[in-house]
């Protein structure tokens, strides 16, 4: 069966098409595409900024995954990370945007409140907490001396790190609280009243209604919550920069810590198409495991 000829018109159109997102496509090209290509070839070399890249086979994996303490560890602290962070802003945005789901006036003035430090950049977000959680002169310590209670050194042990940065991680929930709403908004209002007329309570509206209608809403804010966790980097190199004794050591930080510090950008190259695969396996899972708990109106 041959293949149907294009128009005149369609030819046009496409090179017309093809004109307009040609910024976008040169710009993938020349700054995701062939760096893509270019780490891959690098990760089997030992390269540093200094000399040429020295090819060595898969010698950068085998110490990735048999010499490298440090690999684990990172990856166990990011791991934990991103299961406490991830589900406690999906909880935490959904009950705001449940709160926020309502009528009343000046509801958008709230609404922005809770949206805003999604706005402010990560740098500045990460300063201004690395001040409020300060041991010595930190105003979140002030206020615990003023209740009677010892001060706590946020950023300075191990226990007390990890959930400080998902303290933190919180304060941009605001994303996640803006992606609920639309979700909650879309459901329509003829339910919430037939249920009401059934004698449902509010609760068992909630999980009955709203929480299933929203799956496709809350799997998205799983997938993006997965990816953004296991990027994270900024944040933790500002604060704590892996310590105390590399207990804040994020799989990123480290892995930029091997291309910038130590000068193995073959080995960091290698780090993050691992980086790649683990991520696009975990993003597969729930794909896989999605089909069983996220419900399409079609």
């Amino acid at each position: 069966m041959k293949a149907k000829r294009m128009t005149l018109r369609e030819k046009k159109e496409l090179r017309i098409g093809l004109i307009v997102i040609s910024p976008w496509i040169i710009g993938f090209v020349c700054f995701m595409l062939i760096p893509l290509i270019y780490s891959f070839f690098v990760s089997f070399t030992n390269y540093s900024f200094l000399s040429s890249p020295q090819f060595v086979g898969l010698q950068n994996y085998i110490t990735m995954f048999a010499g490298d303490e440090l690999i684990w560890k990172s990856l166990g602290i990011t791991f934990a990370y991103a299961i406490i962070a991830v589900s406690s802003q999906m909880v935490v945005g959904f009950l705001i945007a449940l709160l926020l789901n309502s009528k009343v006036k000046g509801i958008a003035f709230f609404r922005a409140i809770f949206y805003i430090p999604t706005l402010v950049v990560i740098v500045a977000t990460s300063l201004l907490w690395k001040q409020i959680l300060d041991s010595d002169f930190g105003i979140l310590n002030y206020l615990l001396g003023l209740a009677g209670i010892k001060r706590v050194r946020w950023l300075s042990t191990t226990p007390t790190i990890l959930a400080s940065l998902v303290i933190i991680h919180l304060w941009g929930c605001g994303k996640s609280m803006i992606i609920n709403l639309a979700g909650m908004q879309s459901i329509p209002t003829q339910l919430y009243e037939a249920a009401t007329v059934d004698g449902c309570t509010k609760a068992r509206q909630v999980f009955s209604i709203m929480i299933p209608m929203m799956s496709p809403t809350i799997f998205l804010n799983l997938i993006t919550g997965i990816i953004s966790a296991f990027k994270t980097f900024t944040m933790v190199q500002v604060l704590t920069d892996g310590g105390p004794n590399n207990a804040s050591l994020f799989y990123m930080l480290y892995l930029c810590k091997n291309a910038f510090q130590y000068y193995r950008m073959g080995y960091a190259s290698a780090m993050s198409w691992f980086l790649f695969v683990l991520v696009a396996a975990l993003t597969l899972l729930v794909f896989k495991t999605s089909k069983s708990w996220v419900h399409y109106e079609g």
